[in-house]
């Protein structure tokens, strides 16, 4: 303060006027103390949010693994049980990329709290569901709600984490989902014999529950000048057409994908009219969605813009890299319990240490990515690396030392946890910052699909070659209507194979071989072909990538 005083009767006038501005300025200091700690917590707090729902994600999608089987035997209805998994899969794959453009229009605290709420009531239900049938409905429900946990998390930590710390916590985020399904895939059957296979769903509810309350203190709706759209018209500004096909066209493509895996081994007409029928709708669905999203007034799902020269080439290696991961994960065991004989307690601890080197990769890449030009040589070396360790895989035999066949699974897991943050931003970097929700969420949809198609595709090209090869391999040893039974026991229990003869026992096993490896053949030549275009695309959009990072950089503050 520094007033020129004027003598006599404004003394006490000026004087007020000190106090009145010294008494504002201690409220001032008060309140800045008071917010400090939460200004201070308030990322921490909103991660934690972000992360349960991130961690719930990767439990719920794998604690069904181990339990189905025995969720059928108790309902008596095995044949089904495998659709308590499907549903989910089926849902969750198809709402995923909505995510992105509701929240554009309706608001990120409003897509979070529906897509929190949906899972939390599905879960729960799951946990009361009386029969089979209504399980398999609230699993569906549940896959609903579970297609936006990780899509949203990945949006929200968009609006508030500047792109130079964004790998750091893309990383931490890779290392919970990875967590959760570690934790999910091995606790479900110990939770299950102890407590119930009901509790492996309800455990999850009041997780939720409090996952939601600490987004409803700490995240905000996005606040840029194309934040949501207020009032009834932002209804005219969700593209329900859109939306409605979008999911029927992946919904009948997946149950295409499921109904052809499981006919493969117990029919020789494993592609019938019904398996066509629904391809047939998926195709012409899907077709019909790109036609309204390039007509559509309202925002659409997938912009026509967001599948350009430059994304298009990105979206396409998602899918790629999708595919290669999730066919190394899922046939791997496979390989383990049938080829080398392995128990799945055996399969499973063969796989514990070089499965959490995929959080390892994806931490190299959030420190990588603390320099943003590192983006594209961090995509090229994941996919490189997956590219190698899938070559590693067709070098193991049955007599390789354990301690090798540990160092020649750790480059496919190292690098696959480079390749999917490293993916997903050189997708966003292309786009502006009020196009990073819509092109996260259609980056996951490419992904996903891609990882769908590698766990049925690739189980439908093993169980096909291994049905081929062991009617013919088995042809005067087994008369034709046995070696039809036989395979179709051992569609349903692989276990089964210890239990056969030699002579049938090593034809067996020695076509299964066959079948995974082709499985790795086809995930070297799909890594390749992503490389590639990785390589490709490496310098095509750099201009436009540093342009929109330092918008991203100048809008964020985090």
């Amino acid at each position: 303060m520094s007033f020129s005083r004027v003598p006599g009767r404004n003394e006490t006038l000026y004087s007020s006027i000190d106090r009145q501005e010294t008494s504002d300025l201690d409220q001032e200091q008060l309140v800045g103390s008071q917010k400090s700690w939460l200004e201070r917590n308030r990322i921490f707090l909103i991660e934690t949010a972000l992360f349960t729902n991130v961690f719930l994600s990767g439990f719920d999608g794998t604690i069904t693994a181990s339990i189905y089987q025995l969720i059928g035997n108790e309902f008596e209805d095995v044949k089904i049980a495998s659709w308590i998994t499907t549903a989910y899969l089926v849902t969750c794959t198809s709402f995923q990329p909505l995510y992105g453009s509701f929240s554009d229009t309706l608001g990120r605290r409003h897509c979070m709290f529906f897509a929190n709420g949906i899972f939390a009531l599905g879960c729960l239900g799951c946990g009361l569901s009386p029969n089979i049938l209504t399980l398999i409905f609230m699993r569906a429900v549940t896959g609903v709600g579970g297609g936006g946990l990780i899509t949203l998390a990945t949006i929200v930590n968009s609006d508030i984490i500047s792109p130079e710390k964004r790998g750091i916590y893309q990383s931490f985020q890779n290392i919970l989902v990875g967590t959760g399904a570690v934790v999910g895939a091995s606790a479900g059957g110990a939770i299950a014999v102890s407590f119930g296979w009901k509790w492996c769903f309800l455990i999850q509810v009041p997780i939720s529950i409090a996952g939601t309350g600490l987004a409803y203190l700490f995240v905000k709706d996005q606040q840029t000048p194309h934040g949501p759209i207020a009032g009834s018209s932002r209804w005219r500004k969700i593209d329900f057409t859109g939306a409605f096909l979008l999911i029927v066209g992946l919904t009948c493509q997946l149950v295409f994908l499921t109904l052809t895996s499981s006919k493969i081994g117990k029919s020789s007409h494993f592609v019938d009219t019904t398996s066509l029928g629904f391809l047939f709708v998926s195709v012409a669905t899907l077709v019909l969605f790109a036609y309204v999203e390039k007509t559509t007034t309202a925002n659409p799902i997938i912009p026509h813009h967001l599948v350009g020269q430059h994304s298009r080439s990105i979206l396409v290696v998602g899918f790629f890299v999708g595919f290669v991961a999730y066919a190394y994960m899922f046939t791997l065991p496979l390989y383990f319990q049938v080829v080398d004989g392995n128990t799945a307690a055996q399969a499973g601890l063969r796989l514990a240490i070089p499965s959490f080197c995929t959080p390892v990769g994806g931490l190299i890449m959030g420190l990588s990515m603390k320099e943003t030009r590192r983006l594209p040589l961090l995509l090229i070396s994941g996919i490189a690396l997956m590219l190698a360790g899938n070559l590693c895989f067709l070098f193991i035999r049955k007599t390789t030392p354990n301690w090798l066949t540990f160092i020649l699974l750790l480059p496919a897991n190292i690098g696959q946890g480079i390749t999917f943050p490293s993916t997903l931003f050189s997708f966003l970097f292309i786009f502006s910052i009020r196009k990073q929700a819509t092109a996260t969420a259609t980056l996951y949809l490419f992904r996903s699909i891609g990882c769908v198609w590698g766990v049925a595709g690739t189980s439908s090209l093993v169980q096909g070659l291994v049905s081929r090869g062991t009617k013919r391999g088995l042809k005067g040893l087994l008369t034709e209507p046995e070696i039809e039974t036989l395979l179709v026991k051992l569609s349903q229990n692989t276990s089964l194979i210890r239990e056969l003869s030699p002579e049938v026992r090593d034809v067996v096993i020695n076509n299964y071989a066959f079948g995974i490896r082709s499985v790795y053949v086809l995930s070297v030549i799909l890594s390749l072909v992503a490389l590639v275009l990785a390589v490709v695309t490496k310098e095509s959009s750099t201009d436009q990538k540093a342009q929109n990072i330092a918008a991203l950089e100048r809008r964020i503050s985090f």
